[in-house]
């Protein structure tokens, strides 16, 4: 398997639960969110610059729109940002359970949203859903989800994980964003569970494990290919940024200071 770097502290945002890395290769920042401190963070690595912004309640993702404008996904519902001037829009909500909230999200190929939810403050095992937003209407992709994660896109397939089943499904996603099961092509072993995800150019899978201090990889046969150890326990998410990995971990659940730089961004070396 890979052996790689170790990775390194980016930005230490003392986070509960810190989430949802994106890159913008033009902005060169990286775009994560606080889920239970409502925050939003973008990050200039180069610049060594963080601009924080409060979110209308727990936020489960946020992904730009444009260089301008980022898009993210709170208890109070969808809303667009001006990260230049505050400004907010309310778009929509999908949710009418107040113990739902949104979690993972991601755009598809066609500029669709992808977007996954979960409890609110408990566990709504089975009573879930991953959702998609053509920018005018919603429909339901994978309905009886208990905690909607990692979401990822290679070719003609949509790659879904929904933490509980340990498992990456493969779904078979047409021109107009409607999905046909078609295996799980991923069932994590040991220590942990899959939470988000990332995929590169070549179909691998990057899969960050909560409880599990690591990154897996894993080719399209479903074979496990490279780990990345990671120094904080519950290791929340990646996204790919050229040759470039960046993580995001959350605090024990116990509150402990045992892992003093859990909760915070970290880059690596893809591998």
């Amino acid at each position: 398997m890979a052996q790689v770097n170790s990775p390194k502290l980016v930005f230490f945002a003392q986070s509960t639960l810190l989430e949802g890395p994106t890159f913008s290769k033009d902005l060169n920042t990286v775009l994560c969110v606080s889920i239970e401190q409502e925050r939003i963070f973008l990050i200039n690595p180069s610049e060594q610059t963080v601009k924080t912004f409060k979110t209308r309640g727990q936020v489960g993702f946020a992904v730009f729109e444009d260089d301008r404008h980022i898009i993210y996904a709170a208890y109070e519902g969808v809303f667009r940002l001006d990260i230049l001037t505050g400004e907010e829009t309310f778009l929509y909500h999908l949710i009418n359970d107040p113990q739902i909230r949104y979690n993972d999200g991601k755009w598809d190929p066609k500029g669709r949203l992808l977007l996954g939810t979960t409890g609110y403050k408990c566990f709504k095992e089975n009573q879930c859903a991953l959702y998609s937003h053509d920018g005018k209407s919603a429909k339901v992709l994978v309905s009886g989800t208990s905690i909607s994660n990692g979401i990822g896109f290679y070719k003609n397939y949509l790659f879904f994980i929904d933490t509980p089943t340990r498992k990456v499904g493969r779904y078979l996603y047409n021109e107009n964003g409607d999905v046909t099961f078609d295996k799980y092509i991923v069932t994590i072993e040991g220590s942990g569970v899959p939470d988000g995800m990332d995929i590169d150019d070549q179909g691998n899978l990057y899969i960050a494990i909560w409880g599990g201090s690591r990154i897996e990889k894993y080719n399209q046969n479903g074979q496990k290919i490279g780990t990345l150890a990671i120094p904080a326990l519950n290791v929340t998410s990646v996204c790919i940024a050229g040759n470039k990995l960046y993580i995001t971990t959350a605090m024990h659940d116990d509150g402990t200071s045992s892992e003093p730089m859990a909760g915070g961004l970290f880059v690596a070396d893809k591998f």
